[in-house]
């Protein structure tokens, strides 16, 4: 199978977010799946100067944006087979500092759509499945039926749309219609604006997201910030599927960051020295006390409203330490720097982001906790899970279809979970999971089942794989 994949990032090239690691590495799984794949990417200012230089030419073109012949120049590179594609314009991308946040977004993306249909053409490169990602990409869908309609290539070629975040969704003045190059349509249209994700919605042969639950959630108003009403109409045509893990990036056998390597044959010593390292990171002393950590943004939708209520409760008994690195808002930053002085021997925090430190917290952690309001994927609770650090997150998105709750009765489950959004049934939910620390025999029962999970991007892959088949055959 010949696939396509077009996003605005991809790791190891360029990265702001999840995505990029999603583009980095589903691609390569389906090579190792057999299949024949490209990436299409903008050619950013910030793409890192070792891939820039391997760039070969491979031909320019022009596209019609707003009045103007907008240069587009190919460039390709070849990055663990996988053919990769950049769009270079020096307008557009070349000399700009942020891939996002420019006033004109939705132009210089609209621009990038417009490149990626193109150059199917140019370069006779007719995919069978073209897998788009996020806004950025949501004009390709209706550009390819309106502006291509009578081609037969473009024709055959089926697109599958996944949405990462449905809260980003591309929204423009009308005053941008003039600069998209595309026949007005009511398709483009949502709340008498231009919506680049909705577009991509009502005119792609099929969407998925990122979480079997997260594809629920969407088509209910309180998690779809508009698009529900218009993804309950698709929903025969809207499919979840769980991200991977990187299993040879995250690894705790080989983990250079760690203080000690182990596996599952050896984590009881190996989760020790790890604990041990972690403690002396932020000077805490109490080795057989349970340590929770936190890797995470301090925001209100990471759950630390919850985080606020509990916390307290739990630090004044000295039942747990607790350690957390993130940056964000500066409220719970201020709340975070205040029980730290207060409970100084049970907490400690890192302002900012420091891997090798993310990595001793999944690594010498006892619980990994995510209170999340929502969460489309989720990719610490995965990292945790890997590193024999048991979850203890909210029912929501991909931390649902991942984390099956203990059941206290018959030791089933990966983690610990609960079902509101409510600091009480957090709080019931984590003294739940320090009496299981307790009892040493289920603990590390529980240790050993997580660390056999499978998450990797294989998985993944395979899933894609018979969605893809599904799509093609419904033609």
């Amino acid at each position: 199978m010949k696939i396509m994949f077009v996003g605005s990032e991809a790791t190891p090239f360029v990265k702001t977010g999840g995505l990029a690691d999603v583009l980095g590495s589903l691609p390569q799984a389906l090579v190792r799946e057999g299949h024949e794949v490209t990436l299409v990417l903008p050619k950013h200012r910030a793409i890192k100067k070792a891939y820039q230089q391997t760039l070969t030419f491979v031909r320019d073109y022009r596209v019609s944006i707003h009045t103007k012949e907008e240069y587009v120049g190919i460039e390709k590179l070849e990055h663990q087979g996988v053919t990769v594609y950049v769009v270079d314009n020096e307008y557009y991308f070349g000399y700009r500092e942020n891939l996002y946040g420019d006033f004109d977004d939705g132009e210089r993306y609209g621009y990038f759509c417009h490149a990626v249909c193109k150059l199917l053409h140019e370069l006779n490169e007719f995919p069978d499945v073209m897998h788009l990602n996020d806004w950025q990409t949501g004009l390709i869908p209706f550009i390819m039926k309106k502006n291509y309609q009578h081609d037969v290539r473009y024709q055959k070629v089926k697109t599958v749309f996944t949405i990462h975040n449905i809260a980003y969704q591309g929204v423009f003045a009308k005053s941008l219609l003039p600069y998209l190059n595309v026949p007005y349509g009511s398709e483009l249209e949502f709340d008498n604006q231009i919506n680049f994700l909705k577009t991509a919605i009502v005119t792609a042969d099929y969407l998925t997201t990122v979480s079997k639950t997260y594809a629920h959630e969407i088509m209910h108003d309180y998690f779809g910030y508009g698009m529900s009403p218009l993804l309950a109409e698709r929903r025969d045509r809207l499919s979840g599927i769980m991200n991977g893990l990187d299993y040879d990036e995250f690894d705790p056998a080989r983990d250079k960051a760690l203080a000690k390597n182990y596996s599952v044959r050896n984590y009881v010593q190996g989760k020790q020295a790890n604990k041990e390292a972690l403690l002396k990171i932020f000077y805490l002393e109490d080795k057989k006390l349970p340590v929770i950590g936190m890797v995470s943004r301090l925001t209100e939708a990471k759950g630390f409203p919850l985080v606020e209520a509990v916390i307290e409760t739990l630090l004044r008994e000295k039942k747990i330490q607790f350690i957390v690195l993130g940056s964000g808002d500066h409220d719970i930053e201020s709340f975070l720097g205040h029980i730290k002085q207060k409970y100084a021997p049970y907490v400690g925090v890192y302002f900012g982001y420091s891997d090798g430190i993310a990595r001793q917290i999944y690594a010498g952690s006892d619980f990994f906790l995510m209170p999340s309001r929502f969460e489309p994927c989720g990719l610490a609770q995965l990292i945790s899970m890997r590193y024999g650090t048991l979850p203890i997150v909210r029912e929501t998105g991909g931390l649902k279809d991942s984390v099956l709750p203990f059941n206290k009765y018959t030791h089933d489950g990966t983690g610990f979970s609960f079902t509101n959004y409510n600091a009480h049934e957090m709080l019931e939910v984590i003294q739940g999971a320090l009496a299981v620390y307790d009892d040493p025999t289920t603990f590390k029962k529980l240790i050993r089942r997580v660390m056999a999970e499978n998450f990797t991007w294989e998985r993944s892959a395979k899933a894609y794989v018979a969605l893809y088949k599904k799509v093609l055959e419904a033609s």
